[in-house]
């Protein structure tokens, strides 16, 4: 009863922070400032992703849009490292899963197994190291075209490994020239108007002062060990039903266990009675994409699928996105996910259509994806207190 009242406690707590943090955020919507400028930048990088993509006829554009939307964070140096990390991560994890594939046979329980060890290592790699972003996204990569070659049976596995390396590299293309050229503009503002010129720096989330922790201490290593071993579960027991049961949502599924699993260090050291980060990324995440995708339906059917008016829905919807996730600390990561599930259910794969089953499709995704992995997580909660209990002197 009493763990029963805790848990209902925690749960009102977080819709209360959630609605008065956005509610709080809308109250300062402007039209002019630091954050309005990274607002304009991010739609920008989106909308000109948007338009590459349909130059070159590359197939996700969804992907590619997401990729100009995640690295776009004001600050011109955060950016580039930003681009540089999901570009070098892109090609490690799309080269890796291409070789495997080739190299190994095919077979249900292999395919489950090498999804699973990818997930593993990747996320152990990730949580905590200064290059996590890059991480991540090798680690994601990997696995999005392990899944694709498996639905065409390994048939142009590399091709499918250079197409998600395009689809990033024109994301991050779109959105470094977008940062560089407000860049080029604030620079020349400053040299013709020194005292109209802008000395702060923006950024897309609000800074937050953690303690360093080594990764090699032991706690640190069995901590980021749990947390990648429950995602590695997760995705391989999903994986061997995607196997035989081919799942068009299985990305969206992928992506969204990876990322709710990646937090920060001391994250993982909270002490009894603190929220548990990932289960607020989870709850966040499942939030933002379900208002996204409940949106993106409403929208699909009225709009149509004349471009100009899809491409303007598309940067209201980026923009309000990009507002909250510069915001405070309690809706930054709501933003953010808001942001990723908007631009994943809006965006169709190579033309705009008022099909509005695709954006259904791939929020059953990140819900099976969410699902699965709190089925892990309470089962390995529960064998852990088991094993503490009997290990207890009675």
């Amino acid at each position: 009863m009493i763990a029963d009242a805790a848990i209902k406690a925690r749960v009102a707590r977080f819709f209360r922070l959630t609605a008065t943090g956005l509610l709080d955020e809308l109250k300062l919507l402007r039209p002019w400032g630091l954050r309005p400028l990274l607002c304009a930048e991010t739609v920008s990088a989106v909308v000109l992703a948007i338009l590459l993509a349909d130059l070159f006829d590359l197939k996700d554009r969804w992907w590619v849009a997401i990729s100009a939307y995640t690295v776009v964070r004001g600050s011109l140096k955060v950016s580039l490292w930003r681009a540089l990390d999901r570009i070098a991560g892109t090609v490690l994890g799309a080269a890796l899963a291409a070789v495997a594939i080739s190299l190994l046979p095919p077979g249900r329980a292999l395919f489950a197994l090498m999804l699973a060890l990818f997930a593993g290592l990747g996320l152990y790699r990730a949580i905590g190291s200064p290059r996590s972003y890059a991480w991540i996204l090798g680690t994601v990569t990997g696995l999005l075209v392990m899944s694709e070659a498996h639905q065409l049976h390994g048939l142009g596995v590399y091709e499918l490994a250079l197409r998600r390396v395009c689809d990033v590299a024109t994301g991050i293309g779109a959105s470094v020239a977008v940062i560089a050229a407000t860049h080029l503009a604030r620079d020349l503002r400053h040299r013709l108007l020194p005292h109209r010129a802008i000395n702060k720096s923006i950024s897309a989330a609000p800074a937050v002062a953690v303690p360093a922790l080594d990764r090699r201490n032991w706690t640190m290593r069995r901590l980021r060990a749990l947390q990648a071993l429950q995602g590695a579960i997760s995705i391989g027991v999903l994986g061997l039903f995607a196997y035989s049961h081919p799942l068009s949502s299985f990305p969206q599924t992928l992506i969204s266990i990876v990322a709710v699993l990646l937090v920060p260090l001391p994250a993982l050291l909270r002490k009894p009675g603190e929220d548990d980060l990932v289960s607020l990324r989870m709850a966040n995440r499942a939030l933002g994409c379900m208002f996204a995708a409940l949106l993106a339906v409403i929208l699909l059917p009225l709009i149509g699928n004349t471009p100009w008016l899809c491409l303007l829905t598309l940067a209201i919807g980026v923009w309000m996105a990009a507002h909250v996730q510069a915001g405070s600390a309690n809706t930054s990561y709501l933003g953010t996910q808001f942001g990723i599930g908007f631009i994943m259910t809006f965006v169709q794969d190579q033309r705009w259509s008022t099909d509005a089953s695709a954006p259904l499709l791939r929020l059953a995704g990140i819900l099976i994806g969410l699902s699965a992995l709190t089925l892990v997580m309470f089962l390995s909660t529960r064998i852990r207190l088991g094993i503490v209990a009997w290990r207890a002197p009675h």
